[in-house]
C-alpha cells in the first residue's frame, strides 16, 4: 500500500491520525500549486513554508448526519492542531448539490457530498478540484488502493480522480411479515408475478384490500431494472458510450409490453409512488412489498419489527424468469474548485472517508462502506442487512458517470409515466396500431431524446 495510510486499527486510530496530520501538511500538493494559494508548495515545495490564513471550511452533509459530522470535525481538529481554519458543517441534500454549486460555486461549501452520477458533469464544468498525489500526500493513491474498484471508477472522470468515496448503495426488495410471512421469502417474494397473483388481505382497520407490490417506474433510477433484466444497456456495456442505448430493441419492447400489462394503475395490485412513500406503505401494511434503497433501514424502517429484506425479485417475460437488475451508486466527498482552503478541505475529506470513519457511517447510519478493509470488518461482513446489500451490488449496474447521464432522467420519467397511467395503450388504440408498434415508437423517441444536445 503506497504512502502512509492511517486508520488501520481502531485501537491505534488516534496515534495514526496524528501521524497522518504531519504528512498531510503537504496535502495542498495533492491538488497542485493552485490549491495552496500563497502557501507555496506544489511538487517542488514543502507545502508548509507559511501557515494557512485563518478562515472557514464548510462541509455539506444531510440533516440526519449533522451530529456525526460535528463529532468527526472535533476529532479532526484535535488530531490536526496545525489546522487554523474554523470548520463548520452545513445541511445540504446530496441530490441537488450539482445545481447549487453550478449556480454560485464561491458561495458553496468547500467539501461537498454528491451522488457519483453528478461527478462527471461537475468535473466537466470545472467545479471540482482534481485529487492527485504530491511529494508526501498520497490521497489519490490511497483512494485507488483502499476502496472498491467500482467506487474508484465512479470517482473518476476522463481519467482524473475527483472524489473521496464514502459509501456504496443500491436498492433491494423490502416486505412486511404482517402480509407476506418470512417463510415465503425464497418462493412467492422472489417473483413479481407470484406477488401480483397472491390473494391480498385487507389493510388493518379498513375494508380496502392491501396492494401486493410496488416500485417507482416513474423514476429513471428504478425504471431501468426491467430493461437491464432483459439485457438492455444504457450508454453501452460500460456506461461511457453517449451514442449507445438499445432499449428500443426486441427485448426492450418485450419488457415494456410486460410492464404495460402488469405495472399500470388499472391493475390494482401494483403501486407506483415515491420510494419513501412506498416504504411507508409497507411499514403500515398497506403494501406487501416494495423496492427502495438501502437508506430506508436507517430511515423509514428503523427499529421496525415487521420488516424484512431480500435481493430483487424476478419478472417472467416470454415465459423466462429474469431477476430485476438494480442501478447502484456511491456517495463521494468532492472538493469545490473555488475553495480558498483546498489543502485543509482535502485533509478533512480524507479523514471523514477513512476506514475507521466509514465503519462509523456503517454502524451509525447504515451505509455500506466503499473501503475494502471496512467491508471485511465483522460489523459489516456479518451483518444480515449488509449481506443483502453486498449481494445486490454484485448484481447491479453502476449509474454512468458521464455528464450525458443528465439527459436520461426526464425521458425515463416520461416513459415510466406512460406505462403507469396507461397512455401507451391508449395511443395504440387511438392510432389503430398494435401495442408493440406504439411501444416501439415510444422507445425510439426515448432513445432519440438521450442523443439530443445537452
Amino acid at each position: 500500500m503506497a504512502g502512509t495510510v492511517p486508520f488501520e486499527k481502531q485501537e491505534a486510530g488516534m496515534k495514526k491520525i496524528i501521524k497522518f496530520s504531519a504528512l498531510a501538511l503537504c496535502g495542498c500538493m495533492a491538488f497542485g500549486l493552485a490549491a495552496c494559494g500563497e502557501q507555496g508548495g506544489g511538487e517542488g515545495g514543502s507545502g508548509n513554508d507559511k501557515p494557512q490564513d485563518a478562515g472557514e471550511v464548510v462541509i455539506w452533509g444531510a440533516e440526519e448526519e449533522q451530529e456525526l459530522l460535528r463529532e468527526l470535525i472535533a476529532e479532526f481538529k484535535a488530531a490536526n492542531p496545525d489546522v487554523q481554519e474554523e470548520i463548520r458543517p452545513e445541511v445540504q441534500s446530496v441530490w441537488n448539490a450539482q445545481s447549487i454549486v453550478a449556480t454560485d460555486a464561491e458561495a458553496a461549501a468547500d467539501v461537498i457530498m454528491i451522488p457519483h452520477d453528478q461527478l462527471g458533469i461537475m468535473a466537466k464544468q470545472g467545479l471540482l478540484g482534481e485529487i492527485r498525489d504530491g511529494t508526501a500526500a498520497t490521497f489519490a493513491t490511497d483512494i485507488r488502493t483502499n476502496n472498491d474498484p467500482k467506487t474508484v471508477q465512479q470517482a473518476t472522470y476522463d481519467g482524473r480522480l475527483y472524489g473521496f468515496p464514502l459509501t456504496m448503495d443500491t436498492y433491494i426488495e423490502y416486505y412486511t411479515t404482517d402480509i407476506f410471512p418470512e417463510s415465503l421469502e425464497d418462493t412467492l417474494l422472489a417473483s413479481v408475478d407470484d406477488m401480483l397473483a397472491a390473494k391480498m388481505p385487507n389493510i388493518p382497520g379498513s375494508k380496502e384490500q392491501a396492494t401486493a407490490f410496488g416500485y417507482n417506474i416513474q423514476d429513471g433510477f428504478y425504471l431501468n431494472a426491467g430493461f437491464f433484466a432483459m439485457g438492455c444497456t444504457l450508454y453501452g456495456e460500460n456506461g461511457d458510450d453517449v451514442n449507445a442505448c438499445n432499449w428500443n430493441n426486441a427485448d426492450g419492447v418485450a419488457f415494456v409490453k410486460y410492464a404495460v400489462e402488469n405495472f399500470s394503475q388499472s391493475g390494482g395490485k401494483f403501486k407506483v409512488d415515491d420510494a419513501k412513500n412506498l416504504a411507508t406503505a409497507v411499514l403500515n401494511n398497506r403494501l406487501g412489498a416494495c423496492i427502495s434503497g438501502g437508506w430506508e433501514m436507517q430511515d423509514t424502517f428503523k427499529n421496525a419489527k415487521n420488516i424484512r429484506y431480500r435481493t430483487l425479485p424476478s419478472i417472467t417475460v416470454n415465459n423466462v424468469k429474469r431477476p430485476l437488475v438494480s442501478f447502484s451508486n456511491s456517495k463521494l466527498y468532492v472538493i469545490n474548485n473555488s475553495s480558498k482552503h483546498k489543502a485543509t478541505a482535502s485533509r478533512l475529506a480524507a479523514f471523514i472517508t477513512s476506514e475507521q470513519n466509514q465503519l462509523r457511517y456503517a454502524t451509525e447510519r447504515g451505509y455500506y462502506p466503499s473501503n475494502l478493509n471496512a467491508q471485511q470488518n465483522a460489523a459489516v461482513k456479518d451483518d444480515p442487512f449488509f449481506k443483502v446489500i453486498k449481494e445486490q451490488l454484485s448484481l447491479s449496474v453502476p449509474v454512468p458517470v458521464i455528464p450525458e447521464i443528465s439527459r436520461y432522467w426526464e425521458p425515463a420519467k416520461s416513459l415510466g409515466a406512460s406505462i403507469w397511467n396507461g397512455s401507451l395503450k391508449e395511443n395504440a388504440e387511438k392510432k389503430g396500431i398494435s401495442l408493440e408498434e406504439a411501444i416501439k415508437a415510444a422507445l425510439d423517441g426515448f432513445v432519440g431524446d438521450l442523443k439530443s444536445t445537452l
